[in-house]
């Protein structure tokens, strides 16, 4: 068997999706939605991550569920209508992130994997991550990123080449000569992980397990990305992310359907290029559209109103002659962006 055959045969073809978090940080917003299903650009945030695994490669698909899991279950359903094969691990208590990944050790199986946190967007060749992964033969790869806030995000070390040496975690750094450098959401990670995780169910695989095994000096790399990255954990995170996704700073690899929708136009409308409009949306007489404006499926523009630099969950309604600038507005709340 020849090299290219032989990492073929290692080539991850399955990956775990990490969806049964709270969204706390993002509540009221995830009191009515899960956040793998908030709209970002008219689309449920999880299917940006589904096409990307399709993309590089990836056939099957572990979400784990826990907090309004069954309506993510019933959006994603088996996965076949995104090219995929998609099963779920119900967690009724939160197991962590290190004890999610654990749980499913038989389906992963004998390849390697790739997991990914539901709640990031970000432009990324994942076949170059997990060629990076093999060639080196690592234990396991954090994909990483230049980091603008170290309290925030905390602090992962390389050395100069890739090797992690230091998880500092969220602290003020120290001058230390390495490389410094944030977590993205992505891991690759070998099946002989499994066998170096704390024996307890509950554990966070970045906080408990990482820092553990580089001790034990297990081959951890860090893989640079230094393109589009976002985490929408927060308000302004998700209302920047619909906004770069409009400026087209993001996800250029046609995540997004910019094609033409169907909705009703009266007469008088002016609808800036710069917006997205969902299906069967209706917009009255003499409103104003934009800029920067997504217009969710089967929602209402009352006559007169203008609509811009807002993001509109589906089937919202606004009434005649209103003024919605810079807001997020669903069914039941308006929220400053």
């Amino acid at each position: 068997m020849d090299l290219i055959e032989e990492e073929a045969k290692k080539t991850p073809k399955k990956a775990m999706v990490l969806a049964a978090g709270l969204g706390e940080r993002l509540r009221p917003l995830t009191l009515e939605q899960p956040k793998p299903l908030i709209p970002v650009a008219n689309r449920p945030l999880i299917e940006f991550n589904l096409d990307l695994l399709k993309r590089n490669g990836i056939e099957d698909v572990a979400v784990n569920l826990h907090y309004m899991g069954d309506r993510i279950k019933e959006h994603l359903g088996d996965g076949s209508r995104f090219g995929l094969r998609i099963i779920y691990s119900e967690e009724p208590a939160l197991l962590g992130t290190g004890g999610g990944i654990r749980k499913m050790r038989d389906f992963f199986g004998d390849r390697a994997f790739v997991v990914i946190n539901a709640d990031i967007l970000i432009d990324i060749d994942l076949g170059e991550v997990i060629g990076f992964h093999l060639s080196r033969r690592a234990f396991s790869t954090m994909v990483l990123r230049p980091n603008p806030d170290p309290v925030r995000y905390g602090t992962i070390e390389t050395d100069h080449s890739g090797r992690i040496r230091e998880f500092l975690g969220k602290v003020k750094t120290k001058q230390t000569g390495l490389e410094k450098w944030m977590f993205t959401g992505i891991h690759i990670m070998d099946p002989e992980v499994m066998n170096f995780m704390p024996k307890r169910k509950t554990f966070c695989i970045n906080r408990d397990v990482y820092a553990q095994w580089i001790r034990s000096k297990k081959p951890c790399y860090g893989y640079i990305h230094r393109g589009y990255w976002r985490d929408l954990g927060e308000i302004g995170d998700y209302f920047q992310a619909n906004q770069d996704i409009l400026e087209n700073h993001a996800l250029k690899q046609g995540s997004v359907d910019n094609g033409p929708a169907n909705y009703k136009r009266g007469n008088g409308v002016t609808v800036d290029p710069d917006c997205l409009i969902g299906n069967g949306a209706v917009i009255k007489d003499e409103a104003v559209i934009g800029p920067g404006a997504i217009i969710g499926d089967r929602c209402t523009i009352g006559s007169g109103s203008r609509v811009s630099n807002s993001i509109l969950w589906p089937d919202t309604v606004i009434g005649d002659h209103e003024n919605i600038h810079g807001m997020i507005v669903t069914h039941y709340q308006r929220i400053q962006g």
